[in-house]
């Protein structure tokens, strides 16, 4: 029950990561105290400083996230939704150069990742470090790269990182085994069977 209950959750999460996919979020932009929705402006902004053809009607929303705060020490990012899979995909491309610009260089753009993703986003940035060198999102996927291999994996749920890290594990413990002992036990290895969802 645990099983199918956990399948269901991560197809769930599969459908509203596809629902995300023509959005971006916008973090770090001051708020305007007399315009309560200056989100529209603020993405204009960026496309002209980014140098990307925007029209308005390829924008389907844009807004802040969230209800107004009194200090603005935290600005509400912003999320925006584009009728062009593509357009949107410009933003994410050409992100890396609002660090040359002045006046955004603490502004960060990201895609707009499920709760779940999220939280493994996080997870893998803080909690693996010392596993992965470094962690990024490419269409709802997280991307990372093993400090040991060079090798890079796709997380989309608990359970694919979980294989992971198992696999990692079962790969020190081997070596170590191999280095202290003459005659060596290959551990079994980890796969999709052996491995319940988490």
């Amino acid at each position: 029950m645990v099983q199918k209950t956990n399948l269901l959750v991560f197809q769930l999460d599969r459908q509203e990561q596809c629902i995300r996919r023509e959005n971006i979020l916008i973090y770090g932009v001051e708020e305007n105290k007399e315009d309560n929705d200056d989100g529209e402006k603020v993405l204009f902004e960026i496309a002209d400083e980014l140098e990307i053809d925007l029209e308005e009607n390829e924008i389907q929303r844009v807004h802040r996230l969230g209800q107004k705060r009194r200090n603005n020490e935290n600005p509400r990012p912003i999320i925006a939704r584009f009728v062009s899979y593509k357009k949107r995909n410009e933003f994410l491309t050409n992100k890396q150069e609002l660090k040359n610009i002045e006046g955004r260089q603490h502004v960060f753009v990201c895609e707009n990742l499920t709760p779940l993703r999220y939280k493994l986003l996080k997870y893998m940035q803080k909690s693996c470090s010392d596993t992965f060198t470094s962690c990024y999102t490419r269409n709802g996927n997280i991307k990372a790269k093993f400090k040991t291999s060079e090798k890079w994996v796709t997380v989309t749920s608990p359970h694919d990182l979980f294989k992971q890290l198992m696999l990692i594990i079962n790969r020190c413990a081997v070596a170590k085994y191999l280095t202290t002992n003459s005659t060596a036990k290959i551990l079994p290895s980890v796969n999709s069977e052996t491995i319940r969802p988490m």
